[in-house]
């Protein structure tokens, strides 16, 4: 049996495109170009690549001033408030 074997193959245009886009960046003609996208496809049986998972880095937020100590500000200024009103309803 030859080792290169003759084939037509029908490709559909977004296909097409890719394999001429490989084959004029590469400078190689296009049943090279094929050759290369077939041989770099996976297998059907293989597993996909494991992809490592994003982190995000924490950084420093620049509000000037710290969220806990706004926090700390607002409750105080609620309870004065409620106070307000107690002393005004009496």
């Amino acid at each position: 049996m030859p080792e290169d074997a003759r084939m037509t193959v029908r490709l559909d245009a977004a296909t097409r495109r890719k394999v001429k886009r490989l084959a004029t960046k590469e400078g190689i003609s296009m049943n090279e170009a094929l050759n290369r996208l077939l041989r770099e496809a996976p297998d059907e049986g293989a597993r996909p690549a494991r992809r490592r998972r994003y982190r995000l880095k924490p950084r420093r937020v620049g509000f000037g001033f710290e969220i806990g100590r706004a926090r700390q500000l607002a409750a105080e200024m609620s309870e004065r408030g409620a106070l307000e009103k107690l002393k005004t309803q009496r």
